[in-house]
């Protein structure tokens, strides 16, 4: 009796060990943040790789392909190479963000029905850690490792995509290279400038992201006496070493192209400035300089560690009163929009844009405020542990448990389910919309018809609709999470 006794106990501590993800201890709170993210990843995910299998891929097996084989003596030697390991390159990160997504799911839906045994040493909560000069919590190295591990695959496949196809070039990096003469259409640039200086930010970005991740699982026992960095301070930091690099880059190539020691140093024809491009280098100064003030500034953003919200404390977001749940869906609308328009920011950025139109382009203009929004709502719910009470409220409510996809969700499980799949909806009726009205204007345009597309966009839009059924789905099943009474 006393030996069944001890076992139900020792089964008991099992199950209620601390939930741990990449070796990390997670609170209530971080648990639930990383269930919005997976799941996020795995409704976003499969349609990035569905575009480039169905739509790219099949575009290179069934039309550039063939037309290669045709007559390959029109075509350079590696024009195959070139189109074709970018979309590999693609397929392979995406399928290894869609993975990880799926790890994390299922170790989160899965934590208390298993029993657990970490294998290793385990990066617990009561530790802060030094980053680059800033004290941050555990919180926010989970934060800096989860951006830093994107990071490092979305720097080697911008790497890998130029080294294999370097004709389309580095975009923005290549563009710090060249300074406008002031005249339409014309610049000055080196070609020692405009191959290696791409390559070095490259590098450097890499390195960051590969110190991150390597430092933020060390760190010291919790000093409750000490201040941490705010988070948006961090954000601010972060934003400004990016620019502070990328500024870096381009009074370099300054001084390679108008600095006469240093052009004959390196081998580049020294060049006169113009006054156009004189106030061009003043302009990047004075935003280096202000870019080095927000690093320095943010050294002193700090806050009192765990500062809790005081339980009479209400929470309002544009002067609506959040309860819990609606809490919740905000949290996840705005995470998930801030992910879409992020990404697309920077792809669009760093593909297409040029310093030239920096300050006054069409993606700083719309897309920054967009940002700017959906981080309000953000930092307002995270900040001073005010999530971990929110959870906290949801979990000490009526028991529910749902089923779905064989899988038991609690109350907390389900809301955030529920708000992921909501935010989806209008996403995904809208790529649904957009696949239509593109493929009609594709299939009427006589010379981009191929007859592979009468399969691809069908499929395409197949997909979509599976997926919408899969988020109708789980809105079915989780929608009485809120309907039922605290």
């Amino acid at each position: 009796m006393i030996n069944m006794e001890v076992k139900e106990k020792q089964e008991s501590h099992l199950n209620n060990s601390p939930m741990t993800l990449f070796r990390f201890e997670l609170n209530r709170s971080q648990t639930s943040l990383f269930l919005i993210l997976s799941f996020m990843g795995i409704l976003m995910l499969p349609f990035n790789l569905a575009g480039d299998i169905f739509l790219n891929l099949f575009q290179f097996l069934f039309h550039i392909l063939p037309a290669y084989l045709s007559e390959p003596y029109h075509y350079h030697e590696d024009y195959l190479i070139y189109n074709f390991f970018p979309i590999l390159i693609r397929i392979i990160i995406y399928t290894i963000f869609l993975i990880l997504s799926i790890h994390a799911l299922r170790k989160i839906l899965r934590h208390k029905n298993v029993k657990h045994k970490v294998k290793g040493k385990t990066i617990h909560q009561e530790r802060i850690v030094n980053w680059l000069g800033l004290k941050i919590s555990n919180g926010q190295s989970l934060f800096i490792f989860s951006a830093s591990l994107a990071g490092i695959f979305f720097t080697v496949q911008h790497f890998l995509e130029y080294l294999l196809y370097p004709f389309f070039g580095f975009g923005l990096l290549e563009s710090i290279c060249w300074i406008s003469n002031g005249f339409p259409s014309q610049s000055t640039s080196h070609e020692i400038l405009t191959n290696n200086v791409p390559l070095a930010i490259t590098a450097i970005f890499f390195l960051l992201c590969l110190y991150s991740l390597v430092i933020v699982r060390r760190g010291k026992p919790l000093n409750p006496s000490k201040k941490i960095t705010k988070n948006y301070s961090i954000l601010v930091f972060i934003v400004s070493i990016v620019v502070f690099i990328l500024l870096s880059a381009r009074i370099f190539c300054h001084l390679a192209l108008f600095n006469y020691e240093i052009s004959s140093l390196l081998g580049i024809s020294y060049n006169a400035p113009n006054p156009y491009q004189n106030e061009d280098f003043i302009i990047t100064i004075s935003v280096l300089c202000i870019c080095l003030a927000l690093m320095i500034t943010s050294f002193f953003l700090k806050e009192q560690n765990y500062k809790e919200m005081k339980t009479s404390d209400e929470l309002s977001w544009l002067q609506v009163k959040l309860t819990p749940h609606r809490t919740i869906i905000l949290l996840s609308s705005a995470l998930l929009y801030i992910i879409f328009f992020t990404h697309h920011y920077l792809t669009m950025i760093f593909l297409y844009g040029g310093v030239g139109s920096f300050y006054f382009n069409f993606y700083h203009i719309i897309l920054i405020p967009i940002i700017l929004f959906c981080y309000y709502p953000i930092g307002k719910i995270l900040k001073n542990h005010r999530f971990d009470n929110i959870i906290k409220n949801i979990d000490n409510s009526r028991e529910f448990k749902t089923n779905w996809f064989n899988f038991d969700l609690t109350k907390t499980d389900s809301v955030i389910l529920l708000s992921v799949s909501s935010g989806l909806v209008g996403l995904y009726i809208y790529q649904l919309l957009s696949m239509n009205i593109y493929a009609q204007a594709y299939l009427q345009e006589p010379y981009s018809f191929n007859l592979y597309m009468l399969f691809s966009f069908p499929v395409m839009t197949a997909f979509i609709c599976f997926i919408l059924v899969v988020i109708v789905y789980t809105i079915k099943k989780t929608l009485p999470s809120i309907k039922s009474s605290n």
